[in-house]
């Protein structure tokens, strides 16, 4: 997703990038059929309108990534940049709503007299956070370092799958435990940055410096968010903080 003029970039002649994040948005999708797909169609549960922007904004995003990698692939780089712009405006319109859902979910789980209101909260400020860190890092590395540019998009969208695909463990057995909290984790981000380093090594010899530090930012602080949001402190300052208190 560009906003700038660049110099040539390399296209992925491999493919692994376009089957990668192709595969990011179909998880996506398939993510919503209890929590959102069904309830709107029935109307067993109506959502407030920032609830569709952000789900909205979320769905675009992913799409549009999928399809940018699948452009780059194919070699049509002149497609891939003229849409860059609408790329940048969606990453905005998520992470803004995507604090205000955090917000707004933290607030509805205290009226609804949750013993711990702000758990979830974390795990979204974390997810959210990143994501929005690692755009911020490829946009202004684009024009110049492409390689990074690609890793931290691909890096980025972890941070939406893996929460989409909760809708799914929150339904087990057992869903408010540490094991179900992580399983996303490991299902989702862990395979697909054990892959790219993969494709790395397949391609470059070595991994990425890119890819290494993506992994070593989203990793910890996502496998330590169970903990954190579970603590009394946490749940002591989390309104404070996001002025609720």
């Amino acid at each position: 997703m560009h906003t700038a003029v660049h110099p040539a970039p390399v296209i992925d002649r491999t493919g692994f990038f376009a089957n990668a994040t192709l595969l990011m948005a179909v998880l996506v999708l398939l993510s919503f059929p209890l929590t959102y797909y069904l309830p709107v169609v029935t109307g067993t549960q109506s959502f407030q309108l920032l609830y569709h922007v952000h789900g909205l904004a979320s769905f675009a995003w992913i799409g549009l990534l999928a399809w940018q990698a699948r452009l780059v692939a194919k070699g049509n780089i002149a497609r891939h940049r003229e849409i860059g712009l609408s790329g940048f405006a969606l990453s905005g319109a998520l992470v803004l709503s995507g604090y205000w859902m955090a917000q707004r979910g933290g607030e509805n789980r205290l009226a609804q007299g949750a013993a711990q209101p702000w758990e979830f909260t974390y795990f979204n400020l974390v997810d959210i956070s990143l994501f929005a860190l690692l755009v911020i890092g490829a946009i202004g590395l684009v024009t110049r370092h492409v390689d990074w540019h690609r890793r931290l998009m691909y890096i980025a969208a972890l941070c939406l799958v893996a929460p989409a695909l909760t809708r799914w463990t929150l339904k087990l057995p057992l869903a408010n435990s540490l094991l179900v909290d992580l399983l996303s984790y490991v299902l989702v981000t862990i395979p697909f940055l054990i892959a790219l380093g993969m494709h790395d090594r397949r391609v470059l010899g070595r991994i990425h410096a890119a890819t290494l530090t993506g992994t070593a930012l989203v990793l910890p602080l996502q496998l330590s968010s169970p903990w954190i949001a579970r603590s009394e402190w946490w749940n002591r300052i989390a309104p404070a903080l996001l002025g609720s208190g």
